[in-house]
């Protein structure tokens, strides 16, 4: 049996469908976790949820600033590529850092500069400041995500407070992508949105001073040492690689594409805001009942499945197939993280392959607006949804052949 804390390898993916599917829905306690108050536990996840905002409202306010004339439909991809790399870096550090003493003050400090970056847009009128600015704000971002981060994992039930913050981190994300189309873009435009994640970085400034400091319990330090790094694991992890890559790079031209159909701010907003909410559904439902499918199986045919969507996405002709398209789109997006996360657990039994899960989704997740962005041309963005869909048939065939690899190898004597 797998180690709560491997079960926890994946923070702000689906945990909780994680452990569903490697243990049923038992919930173990952490020998040695620290049982902290909720204010605690609140405040890490108010701290975790201002970090992980713009990746739920990227697509808008990216798109509103490509709307003002400040980045070209290509550099709307790689900018958000450089935020999200920051943040993954960040997280790291951020994780590690926050462990050493005076997490309080720390993440106090990194929420305030995380404030001032993101109220800086008022001053980055070029390419190369919007850059700088965002680039730094994803390095905050994740160093402040590191207080959500120690606070789940050194807790007693990581995987139920994992699940928690998947589920209370998407809702903001969700009332902001309907809500800054629909009425504050036009009136205050791309300025006032980043205005708005300054405000929700001041407030977790306030909540951060309720941390307390922290500990690793000596159940958790082991490190990844002991893993067996096969090719057929490492193939795993690059096809997770690969398919939150066209993830990304299908989310952050979401927006773009339905300025090319026309269609009503409002209804973009609803679209995304559903697309948001269903991937806690989407998760949800594989730790109800899905988690009985075969895990091989989901794993390959899972990205085929999403690169149709994108398809879908990107051949829309009206408002109604681009909803349903964008719905589904994120039905999946979380959905297909259990199944990896059991093939993995199959492939290598201490579960320490797991572990560079957040990692190797946020590097992804970063990278696919940069690949999809060399598909975007003037006015025309429906080429990032063909590399998108591209990438996903990758990922499930890199599925495919490591799952073969790995029937060789063990059939060898």
């Amino acid at each position: 049996m797998q180690s709560p804390h491997e079960q926890n390898a994946s923070v702000g993916v689906s945990a909780v469908a994680a452990v569903a599917l490697t243990q049923g829905t038992q919930t173990e306690i952490l020998p040695g976790g620290i049982r902290d108050s909720w204010t605690v536990i609140g405040s890490s996840m108010l701290v975790g949820t201002a970090a992980l905002m713009i990746l739920g409202i990227q697509p808008v306010l990216l798109g509103a600033l490509t709307e003002e004339g400040r980045i070209s439909e290509t550099m709307l991809g790689q900018l958000a590529t450089v935020e999200v790399l920051a943040l993954a870096i960040g997280s790291a550090v951020g994780a590690y850092l926050l462990q050493k003493g005076k997490i309080a003050a720390k993440v106090a400090l990194g929420s305030l500069l995380l404030a001032a970056m993101n109220a800086a847009i008022y001053a980055a009128h070029t390419p190369v400041l919007l850059f700088l600015t965002r680039g730094a704000a994803g390095l905050l971002e994740g160093y402040i995500l590191g207080a959500a981060i120690v606070v789940i994992t050194h807790s007693t039930s990581p995987d139920r407070l994992n699940g928690l913050f998947l589920a209370l981190q998407t809702i903001p994300q969700a009332m902001l992508a309907y809500a800054l189309p629909v009425s504050i873009l036009p009136r205050v435009g791309a300025d006032g949105g980043f205005a708005i994640l300054a405000g929700i970085a001041l407030v977790a400034a306030v909540a951060a001073f309720a941390l307390t400091e922290r500990h690793p319990p000596a159940a958790v330090k082991h490190a990844t040492a002991g893993a067996v790094w096969t090719p057929a694991v490492l193939g795993i992890l690059l096809g997770v690689a690969l398919q939150n890559a066209a993830i990304g790079g299908a989310w952050n031209y979401a927006e773009r594409i339905a300025v090319e159909l026309h269609i009503a701010p409002d209804l973009v907003g609803t679209a995304l805001a559903v697309s948001l909410m269903l991937q806690v559904v989407g998760a949800f439902a594989v730790a109800w009942f899905a988690w009985r499918l075969p895990f091989r199986l989901v794993t390959i045919l899972g990205p085929l499945c999403q690169g149709t969507v994108i398809m879908l996405i990107a051949t829309a002709n009206s408002s109604s197939v681009y909803f349903g398209a964008t719905a589904a789109f994120g039905l999946f997006w979380l959905a297909l993280n259990p199944f990896q996360v059991r093939l993995l657990i199959d492939m290598e039994p201490s579960g320490r392959a797991v572990m560079p899960g957040t990692a190797v989704t946020l590097f992804g997740l970063s990278i696919g607006p940069f690949l999809s962005s060399f598909g975007v041309g003037p006015g025309n963005v429906r080429g990032a949804f063909l590399i998108a869909a591209g990438l996903m048939l990758l990922s499930s065939i890199t599925f495919a052949v490591s799952m073969a690899a790995h029937r060789r190898s063990t059939r060898l004597p």
